[in-house]
């Protein structure tokens, strides 16, 4: 499996990743489109579709690199990671 890249330029930041992840990321969100879609008509999640948000929250952050902002919480938030960090591979 290619492991996913991201580059940043001055104004950039440049993702590569494999064809099977973008899928993958795509068929997440399209589940959380639909739940989306659902919670508006309803108010209401079915748990199949918590779990498929799940696992897109999941691939965004190991896609994407996003670091968290407090490393002792668990519940925390994120962030894009520093400019003056070397990181090409996540």
């Amino acid at each position: 499996m290619i492991k996913t890249r991201v580059r940043y330029t001055k104004d950039k930041a440049v993702i590569t990743m494999s064809i099977e992840n973008y899928a993958s990321m795509c068929r997440y969100f399209n589940v959380f489109n639909s739940a989306m879609n659902e919670i508006g008509e309803t108010m209401d999640f079915r748990l199949s579709e918590l779990q498929s948000m799940d696992y897109l929250r999941y691939s965004l952050l190991l896609n994407l690199g996003f670091e968290k902002i407090n490393n002792k919480s668990y519940y925390t938030e994120y962030k894009i990671p520093e400019r003056s960090k070397k990181w090409d591979d996540y």
